[in-house]
């Protein structure tokens, strides 16, 4: 219990992950506003906008306000999970398809093998390009040990890399088919298995090229922006310089769910609370390669027992 409590309050103050570092610029910001309107009313001057109190205890403006954070949170967090759903797919995909091809397609000589090898080190290519060009990324120095210099140099050409990666491994399919080494039924699960891939793909495209609408993005923005500016006219003047602590709080809580929002709303980046996508790479590449070297037992024939 005492270390679950110790875990707690360590994470409670870890900036490592956390938003604090991007608002709290804007924090001292609102703070030394507040400090100034404080010395203010201490000097006895008579300031004529000390009517913006008013907005932070209008019914109205506190529900807008609240149902934006509310609609701008879930929103982001919907963003985030579709994308780690999507790289769920990706990986159960990319397993079955390593799956059936290891035995469902027979290797007679060195040749083959050589050919079937390539097409399980496309499996572990496919989510490395997937991450690369989720993240616009151009270099394809990550794909060195599992694909060809020709290969790669094609991929430079191309406007999507993982998608021609699919057509590589399409192919290798159609040639198993026509050389007899493949049936039609297992060649179905295979080409169904290639589109839960390019399905996930789309998926996470979607997500990047679709962000939330600009005119949410900047209204909230603005609301709270009036709602921080406004408040320390709404808090009592006995309050005194109490009140510079409290505009803080209010201030951290308000942009720090806004900030929160858009800190997910992109899973795929590089930050901290991006989706692991180098560790979910690395999990396909040791799932690809026990697969591949499966070898199926040798039970001893009814007539040796």
């Amino acid at each position: 219990m005492g270390n679950r409590t110790h875990h707690w309050f360590r994470l409670a103050v870890q900036l490592r992950g956390s938003v604090l570092p991007r608002i709290a610029p804007r924090i001292v910001l609102f703070m030394g506003y507040s400090a100034l309107i404080v010395f203010s009313r201490q000097m006895g001057w008579k300031l004529p906008i000390s009517i913006l109190g008013e907005l932070t205890s209008n019914v109205a403006y506190n529900l807008v306000l609240g149902l934006l954070l509310v609609f701008r949170t879930n929103n982001s967090y919907d963003r985030y999970w579709e994308g780690r759903k999507a790289w769920g797919q990706i990986v159960i995909s990319l397993r079955n398809l390593a799956r059936t091809m290891q035995v469902s397609i027979p290797v007679q000589n060195e040749q083959e093998w050589q050919q079937k090898k390539r097409a399980f080190q496309l499996l572990i290519a496919f989510p490395i390009a997937v991450k690369l060009h989720l993240r616009e990324n151009p270099d394809n120095q990550e794909l060195t040990d599992f694909l060809t210099p020709a290969e790669r140099a094609t991929l430079d050409q191309v406007p999507n890399r993982p998608i021609y990666i699919t057509l590589w491994l399409q192919d290798y399919f159609q040639k198993q088919v026509a050389h007899q080494r493949l049936d039609s039924n297992r060649a179905w699960e295979l080409d169904d298995s290639v589109n839960q891939l390019i399905q996930g793909l789309a998926t996470c495209e979607r997500i990047v090229s679709t962000p939330l609408p600009m005119a949410y993005v900047i209204y909230l923005k603005q609301l709270i922006l009036v709602y921080c500016l406004a408040l320390p006219w709404g808090l009592k003047p006995e309050l005194g310089w109490a009140m510079v602590l409290i505009v803080g709080v209010v201030a951290f809580i308000l942009m720090g769910v806004e900030e929160l929002a858009r800190e997910i709303e992109n899973p795929f980046g590089l930050d901290v609370n991006d989706l692991p996508l180098e560790d979910l790479c690395t999990m396909i590449r040791r799932s690809v390669n026990m697969i591949s070297q499966f070898q199926p037992p040798v039970f001893p024939a009814a007539d040796d027992r």
